[in-house]
């Protein structure tokens, strides 16, 4: 097979360049050299037995690609680092390999191995026109120039190219128009794509523009299904065709060569060529137009690949909204054109949607995400745009949106439309919404800052029980600079030794003696002073300090028990720690807690491990090998804030618990409520039912102690006792038993 150098070189110098390649070579399987090459080895370094074992490598990637049945690009790496990328060629007595180096050691990309595979498919179409000569040139010539034309089409200049190249082809064949025309399924009709040259008066309606497959004219009706080139001359009699291009273009006759573009059996359009009057279409010039039409057959299904492959990368799989990536780079190019542009930026979040997932199934919840993301879409216009975050969460860009009121009103609007029932999945599901508001103001703002902005309106609005629309402004600029100063300060403050503990006692409601401690954290701020846990604890768990944090204040108050222990002789009888259920599921807690008993001498007894009951019951398969450790070890154990979590007898029966701590909220209004004290009356019989001890929290009047008393609980902490005290002090409650409580 006789291959030209000058023909194949433009096409390889394409491809080599657009794949980020040293070299390109056409090599025949049971060859030395390439038939033709572009770039070298040697000229971009590569020296002595490297260029040996790199041309080794290529003959053995050649060999193995030619004995494929289709050609499927194979990557290989050298022993020196070199990366070859190879697929099949093969044309009538020619079988071989198109092949590419890359020095830098890096796999191709998927991008790379699609221009490989059409680069392939072209230098076959090149080696068919390559035979053929005639009064306009060499074909193969044309062919190749067309085939890097469309070498690194996209999408973004998919037209302009194609009018290039339809103008190249109507210039070199001497021809008065080139047209390209794709098959429309749902218009049921050949759509005109573009023509050389166009048109200046196109009458309206245009009769070449949209023609149904359907119509009377036997050319166009045949498109729809054109297998082979087809030829006619105004001498053939189609004289409905003649009469159409006539009143299109003003033309009275024309000769017309068409080959179809045909993909897996289906014929995707026609490309043709017109001369006006009479014409002969040699079959030389046939064959070349066949081969360009394959070269656009191919380029069509890269485009589309390409665009498929942007769709996924820029919108949400679920509801096809946009997702972050995009909503994130639109924004940016609006700020960057105009940073003061005026918009509204609204975060929006499903209040309570884990509900419709658990009752309902994910399928159900998928479909009601997809139904409200349709519902958002409707409730805004066009030009503003919706995404999807992740989850429940969308955020919302209303353009033109000049005030804080225009902004929220057009945000309760939409909470409002949201709210309606859907019926879904035979379900008609009603949830509200909470959204977070930033407008654009006079300081330009980045994307993340609005972001960021709304972010924080939105946590507002949740706090305030959903179904409510906060608009970010300077109060809440105020509180998210304390907690990026939190955020900041928190993650040294332990090293740092900032971190403190306070001790509130436990008493024996009877006699007044005190039966244990809490430990509770607080931070010593460098700046606002003595911190609760409650300025700072949600930050901790969202900057995953919790296990850290965790392990510092069960440490420190396992020492400073040990500690009383030396200095004192009625030192608190029990230390509790409130562990999360992070911690407590965390690798080797149980030893952990061990190793802390042996290094300060603590009895197990000593130590107290408190957990929430809303944890257990919602962690309650993970939890329960870390509680039975922690029984084998003699660990106290209690549930926190017990009577919130809605545990069952079942579940509270296989917890190796010792103390339920009845919540506050029971407690502080005892003496008042007839509710609570039912509850409270239930809670202290459960546990008597189960062997366990009771400890109300909260206790802040004397009422609740003669109330608790009288209901059969004996023990409770609380501020009418005492409140949560520095390490020094605890001891001074230990040293003086106190009377009965119920004489205070």
């Amino acid at each position: 097979m006789k291959m030209d150098p000058e023909t194949i070189q433009p096409l390889l110098e394409a491809l080599a360049r657009a794949t980020d390649s040293i070299s390109a070579d056409v090599i025949a399987v049971d060859g030395g050299m390439p038939l033709v090459s572009w770039g070298s080895a040697a000229s971009a370094g590569v020296k002595g037995k490297d260029i040996t074992v790199m041309r080794d490598a290529i003959r053995a990637i050649t060999a193995e690609v030619a004995g494929h049945a289709d050609a499927v690009p194979v990557e290989h790496t050298t022993p020196a680092g070199y990366t070859i990328l190879a697929t099949k060629v093969a044309y009538r007595d020619f079988v071989g390999s198109i092949c590419l180096v890359r020095l830098d050691g890096a796999s191709y990309r998927a991008k790379d191995r699609e221009l490989l595979s059409v680069s392939a498919q072209l230098c076959a179409a090149v080696m068919e026109a390559g035979e053929i000569t005639d009064q306009h040139g060499r074909l193969d010539a044309l062919v190749t120039y067309v085939a890097a034309e469309l070498m690194g089409v996209t999408a973004r200049d998919l037209a302009e190219t194609l009018f290039r190249v339809i103008s190249e082809l109507g210039r070199y064949f001497g021809a008065d128009t080139c047209f390209l025309r794709h098959n429309d399924p749902e218009l049921q009709a050949s759509v005109l794509v573009d023509e050389w040259p166009r048109r200046l008066d196109v009458p309206d309606p245009d009769p070449l523009g949209i023609v149904p497959w359907d119509t009377d004219d036997p050319i166009f009706s045949m498109v729809r299904d054109q297998r082979e080139p087809f030829i006619t001359r105004p001498s053939d009699g189609q004289l409905s065709y003649q009469e159409r291009v006539r009143a299109g273009s003003g033309v009275p006759e024309v000769s017309l060569a068409t080959v179809p573009l045909i993909h897996d059996d289906t014929t995707l359009g026609v490309l043709g060529l017109i001369h006006f009057g009479d014409r002969i279409w040699t079959r030389a010039e046939v064959r070349a137009l066949r081969a360009i039409a394959s070269l656009l057959v191919q380029l069509d299904a890269r485009v589309a690949a390409e665009e498929s492959l942007h769709h996924q990368a820029y919108h949400d799989e679920l509801t096809g909204l946009w997702n972050r990536r995009a909503f994130v780079e639109d924004l940016n190019a609006v700020l960057e054109a105009d940073p003061r542009a005026p918009l509204a930026v609204l975060f929006a979040d499903m209040d309570r949607l884990k509900t419709v997932n658990d009752v309902l199934g994910h399928t159900v919840g998928d479909s009601f995400i997809q139904a409200v993301a349709q519902r958002l879409r409707d409730s805004v216009r066009p030009n503003d745009v919706v995404a999807r975050l992740a989850g429940d969460e969308f955020v919302i860009v209303l353009h033109e949106i000049g005030s804080t009121s225009a902004a929220e009103r057009a945000a309760r609007r939409i909470l409002d439309r949201v709210a309606e029932p859907l019926e879904v999945g035979g379900h008609a599901i009603s949830r509200s919404a909470s959204i977070g508001v930033v407008v654009n103001g006079d300081m330009p703002s980045t994307v993340d800052e609005l972001l960021g902005n709304a972010d924080v309106a939105l946590l507002e609005a949740k706090e305030r029980g959903g179904d409510s629309v906060v608009v970010f402004n300077d109060d809440l600029r105020s509180k998210l600079l304390v907690r990026a100063d939190l955020e900041l300060r928190l993650r040294s403050a332990i090293s740092n030794n900032e971190m403190r503990l306070y001790f509130q006692p436990e008493f024996d409601l009877r006699d007044g003696r005190m039966t244990g401690v809490e430990a509770l954290v607080r931070w010593q701020h460098p700046e606002r002073g003595l911190l609760a846990a409650d300025a700072f604890i949600s930050v901790v768990e969202e900057i995953n300090l919790s296990a850290e944090l965790g392990r510092w204040v069960l440490e420190e108050a396992c020492r400073q028990l040990a500690s009383w222990k030396r200095t004192s002789p009625v030192p608190p009888p029990l230390v509790r720690v409130n562990i999360s259920a992070g911690e407590l599921i965390s690798a080797d807690f149980v030893g952990f807690v061990a190793t802390l008993l042996s290094r300060y001498g603590l009895a197990p007894a000593e130590l107290g491990i408190e957990i929430t009951e809303s944890t257990v019951m919602r962690e309650i398969d993970d939890v329960q090998a870390t509680l039975n450790g922690l029984r084998g070890l003699g660990v106290t154990l209690a549930i926190d804030d017990f009577g919130t979590g809605y545990s069952s007898l079942a579940q509270l029966k296989q917890l190796p618990v010792d103390i339920l701590k009845i919540d506050r909220s029971f407690v502080s209004a005892l003496a008042e409520s007839s509710g609570d004290r039912a509850i409270v009356a239930a809670i202290v019989r459960l546990a008597e039912a189960f062997n366990l001890t009771t400890v109300a929290e909260g206790v802040e009047d004397p009422a609740a102690v003669t109330t608790l008393l009288d209901l059969g609980c004996y023990r409770a902490q609380g501020f009418f006792m005492s409140k949560p005290l520095p390490a020094q002090v605890v001891l001074e409650q230990a040293r003086n038993p106190g009377v009965p409580l119920r004489m205070m």
